[in-house]
């Protein structure tokens, strides 16, 4: 296959920095297979570009002059048509309450600003194929959130305390490694598994959380 025939992976940003924007694009478009099809420093510029730009991977930061970034999250994951991106969270970690609410509102992966860009391209192309980047500071995070067990969990409408799933051993033992740095095919040959499967548990860490979610709001069949 020539480099002209290579399949193109397309990225739309949404980013209010002017400087931290530009570093990104400059990053994506030295990237090879990859196009920016649109930047948005607003929420309502997003909202209305989006669904014309169809890309296949939303990188997106959460606090924005004109709201919250997780809200166009939950919008676009609950899109059901054929177009639906794979959300990447590009944030900083100030608030670690905002890292769960981007996951439980739909967010395949959630990456820390201050990386290296090939980190960040690398985490753009796992999240185009379905993986749920993640960076070793979240995994921190996400293993003490579970590890505190249902008393951390949002009350329901009846003023209980809502149960969420709990991690099964080899997804702590995913988190664990992630969150010493290991990389997923590092990961994968301390635990004697494939980089895939590394994948699938970090993704199925995502979509407990975001069913929890769900069971608090009600909206579980």
């Amino acid at each position: 296959m020539s480099q002209a025939e290579l399949p193109v992976l397309t990225v739309y940003l949404v980013e209010d920095d002017p400087l931290l924007a530009r570093h990104v694009l400059d990053a994506l478009a030295q990237a090879d297979g990859i196009e920016c099809v649109g930047h948005a420093d607003r929420l309502a510029v997003a909202r209305e570009e989006l669904p014309s730009r169809c890309p296949q991977v939303l990188l997106s930061d959460l606090g924005l002059p004109d709201g919250d970034g997780t809200d166009l999250i939950r919008e676009i994951s609950q899109i059901s048509g054929p177009w639906r991106p794979h959300i990447l969270v590009y944030s900083v970690f100030g608030d670690e309450a905002k890292v769960i609410h981007a996951i439980e509102a739909g967010a395949d992966g959630y990456f820390l600003k201050g990386c290296a860009d090939r980190d960040l391209i690398h985490a753009v192309q796992r999240a185009a194929d379905g993986e749920s980047p993640i960076s070793p500071a979240i995994a921190r995070y996400l293993l003490k959130r579970f590890a505190a067990g249902p008393e951390a969990s949002p009350s329901g409408f009846d003023g209980q305390v809502t149960e969420e799933p709990q991690l099964s051993r080899p997804e702590h033992a995913v988190l664990r490694l992630v969150a010493q740095g290991y990389l997923a095919e590092e990961v994968g040959e301390r635990l004697m598994m494939s980089a895939h499967t590394v994948a699938t548990h970090v993704r199925a860490v995502y979509a407990k959380l975001q069913v929890g979610q769900r069971s608090m709001l009600g909206l579980t069949s």
